[in-house]
């Protein structure tokens, strides 16, 4: 009689990729809420609008713990699991895509200064040079017979 080992640790959270899909939408979702506003017109009429708005922004930390992670690593781990791999990274992409909203838009220059520092590429100019001049470059260009 052979031995079979058990597989230990803890049962799947999410059974079919469509639960997560859809346990995602809910915190998306939560993030938003309506709000009932009214306004005159110029005649003194008032007006009142249904608005949605985003009342706090989307977080990796904030999903994870919606979705029942004890950490964010956790999370990114589940990624791992081929099936569930797309949702999460389109979820991560979507909260990338609305924090960098909020850094570009945002009033103050030092969120959209460190935005590109951290994920276009760009840098402080570090030696000395004037960065508003333009940097002198040496090019060299050798013709080659083209009869040859």
């Amino acid at each position: 009689m052979g031995f079979m080992a058990k597989k230990i640790g803890r049962p799947p959270r999410f059974k079919a990729p469509e639960d997560l899909k859809n346990k995602i939408e809910d915190y998306f979702n939560s993030c938003w809420v309506d709000k009932i506003t009214e306004s005159k017109d110029a005649e003194g009429n008032i007006t009142t609008a249904n608005v949605t708005y985003q009342n706090r922004p989307y977080t990796v930390a904030g999903l994870a713990l919606e979705l029942g992670f004890v950490s964010r690593q956790s999370f990114y781990d589940y990624s791992c699991k081929k099936e569930f791999s797309y949702i999460i990274k389109r979820a991560r992409l979507k909260i990338e895509m609305n924090v960098e909203e909020i850094v570009i838009a945002g009033k103050n220059g030092a969120g959209p200064i460190f935005w590109l520092k951290a994920n276009a590429g760009y840098r402080d100019h570090e030696d000395g040079s004037d960065p508003a001049q333009p940097t002198p470059v040496s090019v060299t260009i050798q013709v080659e017979d083209a009869t040859s």
